[in-house]
């Protein structure tokens, strides 16, 4: 009977010795496989939030660069506020008057009777 247990023995541990292998090589197909994605996918994952950072950046620099340009009309729209509080506050009539026909000649393009007018012509389309 020693014989039939050597041999019993001896063939579990070839079966246990397959299987160890065969464990072994779906191991390493695991790993290759999962060696495979993290190949791939770190360098997508870093093309992408590169890609973000970047669109963000220059996102960033179109704002501050129109926020200047709004800063920028803000500033003129109150100095020009300032002029017209000036005209609006001063107590002679004329500069007032003044006001009116100025803005009346450059904006309206009128005139007062007994102007004379002239037209460039180079002006003209």
């Amino acid at each position: 009977m020693p014989n039939s247990r050597n041999r019993q023995n001896t063939a579990q541990q070839r079966i246990l010795y397959r299987l160890e292998r065969l464990a072994g090589k779906l191991a390493g197909r695991k790993n290759r496989a999962t060696s495979f994605l993290v190949l791939v996918m770190v360098p997508v994952f870093v093309l992408t939030v590169g890609y973000r950072i970047l669109n963000s950046r220059e996102a960033t620099a179109d704002v501050a660069a129109q926020n200047d340009k709004l800063q920028q009309q803000i500033e003129l729209l109150l100095a020009q506020n300032q002029d017209y509080q000036a005209v609006l506050e001063n107590e002679d009539p004329e500069v007032f008057e003044d006001y009116v026909i100025r803005t009346a000649r450059e904006r309206l393009g009128l005139s007062l009777p007994g102007d004379q007018v002239f037209i460039d012509r180079a002006l003209i389309h």
